[in-house]
C-alpha cells in the first residue's frame, strides 16, 4: 500500500532503485468549471505491484511512498503472474476499462474471442451492457471490460469441497505470485 497520491512517484523511485514495478494506468477525464482534461490515473488507487522476492524486502519499505506491502497471514501477498498479465492486457486497450467494486458472487466466464481472449472473470450488467469483473483478490480490487455475449465461455463450477478450503495439489500449485 501506498500513500495517498503517490503513486506514479512512488513508481518511478522503485524503477530507480533496480526494482521491477507495475502501475496500471487508466485515462479519466477530470472536469473543472471552465475545461476538461484527460489524465492518466491509477486504476488501482494505493496500490502498486512489484516483482521480488523477499531479500529486498526492506527497500521497498524505505521507498518514499510505501506503506506496507499487502499481506496474508503475516507475509506480503502473492499476486499470481496470469492475474497480472490480465491486468497488463486490459490497461493496453484504452476506452474499455472502468473501476469496479469487488464482486463476491457471479456467474465466472472465460472470454474466448477478441483482445482479452483468455482472461476469466465475472459477469455483470452495467447500463444493460455485459462487462467481465477481473478481481485481484488479494488486494480487494476489481477491473471491468465490456464484451459481448457471444465473446464468452462459462467456467464450470469449482467441487464444493475446494470451496471450503480444502485445496487440491493443483489448485496449491498454481498459487506461486507476482
Amino acid at each position: 500500500t501506498l500513500r495517498s497520491h503517490y503513486e506514479k512517484r512512488t513508481h518511478q523511485n522503485l524503477i530507480g532503485s533496480g526494482i521491477e514495478s507495475f502501475l496500471p494506468l487508466i485515462e479519466e477525464i477530470h472536469l473543472w468549471s471552465d475545461r476538461k482534461k484527460k489524465v492518466m490515473e491509477p486504476l488501482f488507487r494505493g496500490y502498486l505491484f512489484v516483482k521480488t522476492d523477499l531479500r529486498n524486502r526492506l527497500d521497498i519499505l524505505q521507498t518514499d511512498g510505501v506503506v506496507n506491502f499487502v499481506n496474508t497471514r503475516g507475509k506480503p501477498a502473492a499476486i499470481p503472474d496470469r492475474q497480472i498479465d490480465w491486468v497488463k492486457t486490459v490497461v493496453a486497450h484504452p476506452g474499455t476499462v472502468s473501476r469496479e467494486q469487488y464482486l463476491n458472487v457471479g456467474e465466472r466466464v472465460r472470454i474466448v474471442r477478441g483482445p482479452f481472449s483468455g482472461i476469466e472473470g465475472i459477469v455483470i450488467r452495467h447500463k444493460g451492457v455485459m462487462r467481465i469483473v477481473l478481481s485481484l483478490e488479494v488486494i480487494f480490487q476489481a477491473v471491468s471490460v465490456e464484451v459481448s455475449e457471444t465473446m464468452v465461455e462459462r467456467i464450470p463450477v469449482v467441487p464444493t469441497r475446494a470451496l471450503r478450503g480444502e485445496r487440491t495439489a493443483e489448485a496449491q500449485s498454481k498459487l506461486s505470485g507476482y
